[in-house]
């Protein structure tokens, strides 16, 4: 008997089969990774909107131990009046100037939770990411006048629509406890000197009144927490947007205490 023939197998790829292989690879990569990138925004979106939540904890705790008053935004010693920076480096905490977010340290326990992964300002990874909204801030004459005005933390049950009405909102590039940019006027800002009205923004554009100078956080819009405490995403021109409380009000305003009718910005049912 003759032994069997067996065929000879072939141990490599054809200089075609590698070029398609790589092929295939390159063209599943181009349609994989933007779908990781969206699937990482996102996820870094909900743990903002996670620790939107937790601050809005935090500050309902301040409020039941302080007789219904939201946080003043900034307390400085010996007191000024509310608008104008403290003395020494506004932009880095200082002794004698207690923000919000320190007055709810107690109740928050940590500072990590002010930091959102998605802001695109410098030293984002240790910037203070919220501003509190300025219509929380109660006008205040005193002494009785003096015409002296000071700010202090609102009344919360005085809000008429808090399902509606923005409490804290994303902006800053200063640390924790720092004077700057703890304050919020308009939902665009994202810097204590960038916002509608201001100096130029990071464009440097003519039009400065433009959203589009404007950088948003999360995929086209921001994230707010709201009066009620619920937190929740808005594309840009929608949700708080596109409120414009009065006529004469820029797109997002939130700068005075009190129902339109009374010049105050809060919305209305």
């Amino acid at each position: 008997m003759y032994p069997m023939r067996t065929r000879g197998r072939r141990t490599a790829f054809t200089l075609i089969e590698l070029l398609t292989v790589i092929g295939i690879i390159a063209i599943l990569a181009a349609i994989l990774f933007p779908v990781f990138a969206q699937a990482r925004a996102k996820a870094r979106q909900v743990r903002c909107l996670s620790y939107m939540q937790q601050i809005g904890v935090a500050i309902e705790s301040y409020v039941q131990d302080h007789h219904g008053f939201l946080p003043t935004w900034s307390i400085t010693n010996p007191g000024i009046a509310p608008w104008d920076p403290p003395s020494g480096n506004e932009n880095q905490p200082v002794a004698g100037v207690a923000t919000w977010d320190m007055s709810i340290m107690t109740y928050l326990k940590q500072e990590g939770l002010l930091i959102c992964p998605d802001n695109p300002n410098n030293d984002a990874r240790t910037a203070r990411s919220y501003a509190i909204a300025q219509y929380t801030q109660r006008p205040y004459e005193y002494p009785p006048g003096s015409g002296r005005i000071i700010a202090l933390g609102g009344y919360k049950d005085e809000v008429p629509l808090p399902s509606e009405t923005v409490l804290v909102f994303e902006k800053g590039s200063n640390p924790p406890g720092a004077w700057g940019d703890a304050l919020g006027q308009n939902v665009y800002q994202y810097h204590n000197t960038d916002s509608p009205g201001d100096d130029p923004g990071i464009s440097g554009d003519a039009d400065i009144e433009d959203p589009a100078d404007f950088p948003m956080w999360h995929s086209g819009g921001k994230d707010f927490l709201y009066m009620d405490y619920h937190a929740k995403w808005a594309k840009n021109g929608m949700g708080p947007f596109a409120n414009k409380p009065t006529a004469s009000d820029t797109v997002g305003t939130c700068e005075d205490w009190g129902k339109p009718e009374d010049g105050g910005d809060w919305p209305v049912p």
